[in-house]
């Protein structure tokens, strides 16, 4: 059974608590948050003790640390927790800075801790599938990819998404789900080009990356606070054999178009039912590789991988749309 320590509790924090609850080899035994009623609340949702104090993070019987607080603490929080021997579990992004990260990785490969970081996208049932059928070939050579994931601005007014410094706004924040799974998908990229709103965190926060990739390929990640509907993600992938789509406001959320050698056929639809939570299958995916010693999918250097990436994308934008090289 491994003991979890909730590391924030906020709405990610109570949300892998739930998902713990439901994994039947972990028990949430404590909850730390520097807010006491925060700490207190969730705690006695889950059954578990609740703390101010940090280094109750750190005790002997703690086995695993989630780390759900805001994103400029991360790389702080997950280092401590490697230098204390636990594994770990951190919300994405990584870091908020690629030295940040860098810090991270030496702390733990140091430690020789397991950890791997929220990027949740991967176990979405439409992006695992696209990236399948990209990985096979079954669209042929990929030219062109357009990701767009859409939202209101989180938080209320004065919380720390709302400060560029802490958040990064909506490219360090969201876009870097889409960096992850296009790095994942289609490899290292080359250089990116970025636009977005120029004076950092307006009520309304908007940007466009385009990345060149190694393979050639090029995408366009579109992400955007400027929303008053529900959250909404699409994409669209380009190959020389066919096209992949995906409207997360659609009946069939995924659909896959052959480029077939005679005009007129119909499309073939592969629709995707969303069934289990990705959340649940990620927290499950990582205590899985704690039992098993194993290397999770989603490994520390993929985390700050997308962190570099969305870096870049944020110099290119605070520059005026300047191309950045990786």
């Amino acid at each position: 059974m491994l003991k979890v320590a909730i590391c924030g509790a906020g709405g990610l924090g109570a949300s892998h608590a739930d998902n713990f609850q439901h994994i039947p080899e972990t028990e949430v035994a404590l909850v730390y948050d520097v807010i006491e009623e925060a700490a207190d609340a969730l705690a006695e949702t889950v059954g578990a003790a609740a703390t101010t104090d940090e280094t109750k993070l750190y005790a002997e019987d703690i086995d695993l640390i989630c780390v759900t607080t805001p994103t400029p603490f991360h790389a702080q929080y997950v280092i401590e927790a490697a230098e204390a021997g636990k594994h770990i579990l951190c919300e994405k992004p990584m870091a908020r800075t690629v030295e940040q990260g860098r810090k991270v990785l030496e702390a733990v490969e140091k430690a020789g801790v397991t950890m791997m970081v929220g990027h949740v996208v991967r176990f979405f049932p439409e992006y695992a599938a696209a990236r399948e059928l990209v990985q096979s070939g079954a669209i042929g050579e990929v030219g062109m990819v357009r990701t767009t994931r859409i939202n209101t601005l989180p938080g209320p007014e004065g919380s720390w998404f709302h400060n560029y410094e802490m958040s990064g706004g909506v490219t360090f924040d969201m876009v870097i789900h889409d960096f992850d799974w296009l790095l994942w998908t289609f490899g290292p990229a080359e250089r990116v080009y970025a636009v977005g709103v120029p004076d950092h965190m307006p009520p309304l926060d908007y940007s466009l990356t385009t990345i060149r990739f190694e393979s050639g390929a090029i995408a366009h990640a579109e992400g955007s606070w400027a929303d008053l509907g529900l959250f909404r993600t699409e994409f669209e992938i380009a190959g020389s054999g066919g096209l992949i789509k995906h409207d997360s406001t659609g009946m069939a959320t995924l659909t896959v178009q052959k480029r077939e050698q005679q005009a007129g056929l119909a499309a073939v639809q592969v629709p995707e039912s969303p069934g289990k939570s990705p959340y649940l299958i990620e927290d499950e995916h990582l205590v899985q590789c704690i039992l098993e010693g194993k290397q999770p999918d989603i490994t520390p250097q993929d985390a700050q991988d997308a962190v570099a990436l969305a870096a870049a994308a944020c110099e290119s934008i605070e520059a005026g749309g300047k191309v950045v090289n990786l």
